[in-house]
Formats: structure tokens, sequence, C-alpha cells
């Protein structure tokens, strides 16, 4: 029977000291409202921000396309109304991806910094410990 993700992240906290009390609390995790705005303060802040306006933009456009395609007289109309609905709300849907790869990708950031940190952490206690422990040498 293997374990479930709930209580794996019990072993973990139970494994982890009080002095790691940083890496037990982001157990829990940042909601999606952080996670997003966690963009809007990397370094790609600006493009961020021309993405967030660029959606807002075409959103507005794209429901303009859909109320005149549904007052469109003709089916000529119709086509480059629907089309340009359809385009608009693809191109949402390219900038919402994009705001999800960035937020992984700095989610993973974050992750390896963390790692790293506590690999310099133990690299510290080793040589302060001697360092020569477990090495084999003879």
């Amino acid at each position: 029977m293997t374990p479930s993700h709930h209580d794996i992240d019990e072993v973990i906290r139970q494994a982890l000291g009080e002095a790691d009390a940083e890496a037990r609390d982001h157990l829990e995790g940042q909601s999606m409202a952080e996670l997003l705005s966690e963009t809007f303060r990397a370094r790609n802040r600006r493009l961020a921000m021309g993405g967030a306006i660029a959606n807002l933009v075409l959103f507005l456009a794209g429901i303009v396309s859909a109320l005149q395609f549904v007052l469109a007289a003709d089916q000529r109309a119709m086509i480059r109304w629907g089309a340009a609905m359809l385009l608009c709300f693809g191109v949402i849907t390219a900038i919402k991806i994009w705001y999800w790869l960035e937020m992984n990708r700095l989610a993973l950031t974050r992750e390896l910094k963390r790692v790293e940190l506590r690999v310099a952490q133990l690299a510290q206690k080793l040589s302060e410990h001697g360092g020569d422990h477990g090495t084999g040498a003879g």
C-alpha cells in the first residue's frame, strides 16, 4: 500500500527540526493568487504586465466580436467576426499558458535555491565536524 501525498508531507514535517520552520511552512504551498502575483514581481514583470493588459484588451475585443457575430446580417460578416473572436480567445489562451509556465519556472527556481541552500548548510556542517567521515580512504 502506497502512502498518500498528505502522509508523506506529515513524515517530512516531523523529520524537519525547529530550525527548518521556513521549509516546513513552505510544504503548505502557495495559493494561486500568490503564485500569479509573484510573476509581477519577477525579472519579467514588464512582460507580465504587458500580458495582463493584452489579456484585458483581447477579452474586450473578443466580447465585441462575439456580439457582432450574433448581430451580423450575412454569412461573410459572421465568418469575419467569428474568426476575430476565435483569434482573440486563442491569443488569450496562449498568454494564460505563458503565465502558467512562468509560475512553474519561478516555483522551480525557488525550490532549486532552497536545495542549494540546504546543500551548502550540510557542507558547512560536514566541514565543521572534520569532513573525512565515510570517505572510505584508508
